[in-house]
């Protein structure tokens, strides 16, 4: 299987309540032996419900005088948002290394996390662009042209601000969710090993900011294990960081559902994950290689990363790094760009599975989703000839 970087194509889903909805992203042509973490039942593990009595939990402001603050704080930072009139597209730069406090800090809850959340805001290099159009994809339109009308119609501040409508900080999406890669792999070392010389021939792992790399071996052999050795010396000697943390046992043969759990959670308790387990798993089969095309966009990767991360905090959880297929519907889709990178959103049920890689939100898999993985009944094996004796999911 070969998948196009430069320029990419993607499809993203997400579900809101009961109703699922998916997305597509159009073209944009700017643009030794290892030792496992302990293997655990996971069809037969469960946790236990944190019960509260609300009247027990007194009602708290979301801002506070941080001089006063005695919880533990977690710095969150933040970019700024990209104003647009109708029928033009946002383009935020890259948000620059220096910040400055915002002075808000959130209070924790159980929404968001045991930690109070202390913004701090960074501009963006070169600030906000607004383009008529990004190669094949054009900016819609809208009907709220107050937008643009905002600044010049506001009456005097009564006192003075730290801010102006064309600096706000966009304090809905943190700068960077933790993202971690899952490989699952059955049987096929000499194709995992093309996969990630591959990865490292293009620096996938350092230009996605990954923290760890899981590499689940369904039916694992010692040639895995002499792979994994190899790759992580061949890491070294480029001075890359050997994040791959390698998992399976000879016996087991995980479905894509479990292995998706299990690195999700892995996620959670990893040292580098989210605090409140907002991490994003880039998932996707061993034989899924990159490679460039004439006249590509250098940091297309980058910017594309960037809007899924936007995506994924404004209620996308699964983005799929796929292009538009005929079986999605031209007229049950919508333009839905973040930062600047042009994808399409389409619902659920045009929304088909595909072994080609998606990033999901870990948050949002484990509370709608893996409960299907744990059911652990011949209904979810598929149809294909086998798979119900064999104990295999068609995800």
């Amino acid at each position: 299987m070969r998948a196009r970087v430069d320029p990419l194509s993607f499809v993203a889903g997400f579900l809101l309540g009961a109703a699922t909805l998916s997305v597509l992203i159009s073209n944009n042509n700017n643009a030794s032996q290892f030792s496992s973490p302990p293997l655990r039942n996971i069809e037969s593990e469960t946790r236990r419900a944190l019960i509260v009595d609300p009247r027990t939990i007194a009602p708290k402001p979301t801002v506070v005088d941080p001089s006063t603050e005695e919880d533990p704080v977690r710095y969150v930072h933040v970019g700024n948002m990209c104003r647009c009139d109708s029928g033009f597209l946002g383009f935020p730069g890259p948000i620059m290394a220096e910040g400055r406090d915002t002075e808000i800090v959130q209070r924790p809850s159980l929404a968001t996390g045991i930690h109070a959340k202390h913004f701090v805001q960074h501009t963006s290099d070169g600030g906000c662009s607004c383009m008529k159009n990004i190669g094949r994809y054009k900016a819609d339109t809208t009907k709220d042209l107050f937008l643009k009308k905002l600044k010049p119609n506001c009456p005097p501040l009564l006192s003075a601000s730290k801010y102006d409508w064309e600096n706000m900080p966009d304090l809905g999406v943190e700068e960077t969710l933790p993202i971690f890669v899952g490989v699952l792999s059955y049987q096929s070392p000499l194709s995992l090993n093309a996969t990630l010389h591959n990865w490292l021939d293009h620096d996938f792992l350092r230009r996605i900011r990954a923290r760890d790399t899981f590499v689940q071996f369904n039916h694992r052999s010692q040639m895995d294990d002499q792979i994994l050795m190899d790759f992580r010396e061949a890491m070294r000697q480029r001075d890359r960081e050997p994040l791959l943390t390698p998992l399976g046992s000879t016996e087991q043969n995980l479905h894509p559902g479990l292995a998706i759990s299990d690195m999700c959670r892995r996620a959670e308790s990893h040292p580098e994950g989210h605090p409140n387990g907002e991490n994003l798993l880039v998932f996707l089969e061993k034989d899924w290689n990159l490679y460039n095309e004439p006249n590509a966009e250098p940091r297309n990767l980058e910017h594309m990363f960037r809007g899924i991360n936007a995506l994924a905090q404004r209620g996308v959880p699964l983005i799929r790094l796929k292009p538009k297929r005929p079986e999605v519907s031209s007229d049950q889709t919508w333009p839905c760009p973040a930062q600047g990178y042009p994808f399409e959103c389409t619902r659920a049920h045009q929304h088909r599975w595909s072994n080609q890689p998606i990033v999901i939100s870990c948050k949002w898999f484990l509370r709608y989703l893996e409960p299907f993985a744990l059911l652990n009944d011949p209904i979810m094996y598929g149809c294909r000839e086998g798979f119900q004796e064999k104990g295999y999911c068609d995800w």
